[in-house]
Parts: C-alpha cells; structure tokens; sequence
C-alpha cells in the first residue's frame, strides 16, 4: 500500500500538520510571556500570532483531514493555557485588579473543563461539537464568525490593556474626550483619583480596549451559561445511572 504521505490522514498522529502548529503556538505563547517586561511589543506580537495559528490549526486540520482527539485536547488546554499567562501577565501589571483577573481565569477553564467532559459523556467529539440546552452556548460554537468574533475581542482588549501599562501608549493617538461627571465624582477619594485628575484624553489602545468590550462580555455570558448547563448535564448524567 502506498504511503499517503504527510498531507493526508496517517498513522504518525503527533506529526499531523494542525498538532505541529500547536506546538509552535505553545512556544510563541511561553516567548511572549517570558519578554513581556522587558520587550513588550515583541511579547504581543508574538502572543499575537500564536492566536493567528489557533485559526490555521483548525482549518488545517479540516483542509488535509488530519483531525484527531489528540488535536482537540491539545487545541484546547492551549487556548486555556495561554489566556490564562496574558490574564497572570494583566494581574501583575494591575495589580489592584487582581480578583478581576482571577476571576476570569476560573470562569474561563471551569466552564471549558466541564463542557469538555459534559460532550464527551454525551458521546460527542469534542467540546465544541455540542446540543446544548442554552442556545447562545449552540449558537457560540456552530457560528465560527461569531465564536472568531468574540475571542479577538478577549484577546485583543487583554492586549490592548497590557499595552496601556506603558506610558507611550497611553499618549498615542489621544482623543480629546472628557470623563462623564458621575465617574469624577465616583472617583474622588478612590484608588483611581490620581488617574482620573491626570486625564488628557482616551488613547487610541484604549479605543481598541473599548471597541472589543461588547465581544468580551458576551464571551464571559457564554462561559457563564456553558458552566451552568455543563454542570446540570453531568447531575443529569449521575441521576440517569441511578435509574
């Protein structure tokens, strides 16, 4: 028999094509993260594109019908894996924020962990290949736009946050915008007094931060409401082995 040949579906899994691109995800993940401090903008570069392979694992993984189980963990856990660095990386560089980003990193592997082990329980391939009861948790993930337009969002404004750290980026492209009196009055006294008093303007990575909000808030909805159904599928799946 012929040898179908690396671009094709073979026996060698750990060589498939979208696997070797996660691999490669996984060391431009940990180089971002290791010069975060003192090479910024290469550390979101680099995040950057380990996120742009997170795109062509998958098509490359349907292109050459090299998709495998192990792909789908290994897919996964990185994804989880580097949103929980670029959320460790916002903890230390804002620190009075810190619960915040904890928080979203519990949030984000709970409710991919149970709705990882909910499908697979349901007999499905992978936790994105659901029948959900919520419909925006079906809709996430059998809409890739929507699904691709919700994550750019979390890690473009994670990005962008990390970037308005620095002083250059915090004059870049300052639009002259005041801040609405309810928020000056809310922030005297506060920890974000001294910030608020220094105001000139909103830069322009804060524009980016402020565009990609609405995608942010309906990724964490969907978390929410994946954890919750995931929970009550595997309740569900106990009681039905008590019958």
């Amino acid at each position: 028999m012929a040898d179908p040949g690396f671009f094709s579906r073979h026996k060698n899994i750990y060589m498939y094509l979208p696997n070797l691109i996660g691999y490669a995800r996984i060391l431009l993940t940990l180089g971002a993260l290791a010069f975060a401090f003192s090479y910024p903008e290469l550390c979101v570069g680099a995040y950057f594109l380990a996120f742009v392979c997170d795109e062509l694992d998958g098509r490359a993984a349907r292109s050459f019908n090299q998709t495998s189980t192990l792909g789908a963990v290994l897919d996964m856990v990185t994804d989880r894996v580097a949103t929980t660095g670029l959320l460790a990386l916002l903890c230390a560089t804002y620190p009075s924020l810190h619960l915040l980003f904890i928080s979203l990193i519990a949030l984000d592997i709970f409710s991919h962990w149970f709705q990882m082990y909910a499908s697979l329980l349901a007999g499905a391939a992978s936790h994105k290949d659901v029948a959900s009861r919520s419909w925006l948790v079906r809709t996430y993930y059998r809409n890739r736009l929507f699904m691709g337009f919700c994550c750019v969002c979390c890690e473009v404004q994670y990005l962008a946050l990390f970037l308005l750290h620095l002083p250059a980026y915090q004059t870049l492209g300052l639009l002259p915008l005041r801040l609405p009196q309810p928020l000056l009055d809310a922030a005297a006294g506060s920890v974000l007094e001294s910030y608020v008093n220094s105001w000139q303007g909103l830069p322009a990575v804060g524009v980016v931060a402020l565009l990609a909000l609405p995608g942010v808030l309906v990724k964490q909805a969907c978390n929410w409401v994946q954890l919750r159904t995931a929970m009550q599928g595997l309740v569900d799946y106990d009681v039905k082995k008590m019958t």
